[in-house]
């Protein structure tokens, strides 16, 4: 069964699941989530603010190293996307940066062959 395939079939039956069930796996997604907030925030608690980006940094690179693994790249790379894209929700890019960067994309094209040279 391919990776697609798995994730239809947990999306199934987690749409078919009573709402028991849910509930505990809700509760225990928030249990891991406040667990791992605690965890960070007693660990940043001794570090100045440049020691802390250090480790957070680090922590990053640690939780990609087990996250892969476990869920595969692309959905590692995706949850990874998402909170990038959460963080940087507010900003906007500035004109001039948004230009160098479309006339960046623009410079890789390469010209269409539509054959009028060919005759």
């Amino acid at each position: 069964m391919s990776k697609r395939e798995k994730y239809l079939v947990e999306r199934i039956d987690r749409s078919r699941e009573s709402a028991v069930s849910r509930d505990s796996r809700t509760a225990r997604s928030l249990f891991l989530r406040m667990h791992a907030r605690r965890t960070i925030s007693t660990a940043l608690a001794d570090l100045n603010p440049k020691e802390q980006a250090v480790f957070l940094r680090d922590v990053l690179d640690v939780a990609a190293e087990h996250l892969h693994p476990l869920i595969g790249k692309p959905s590692a790379v995706s949850a990874f996307g998402a909170v990038a894209h959460d963080l940087g929700a507010g900003l906007k890019l500035t004109r001039s940066v948004a230009s160098a960067e479309a006339e960046r994309l623009f410079a890789r094209l390469e010209p269409a062959n539509d054959g009028a040279g060919d005759e």
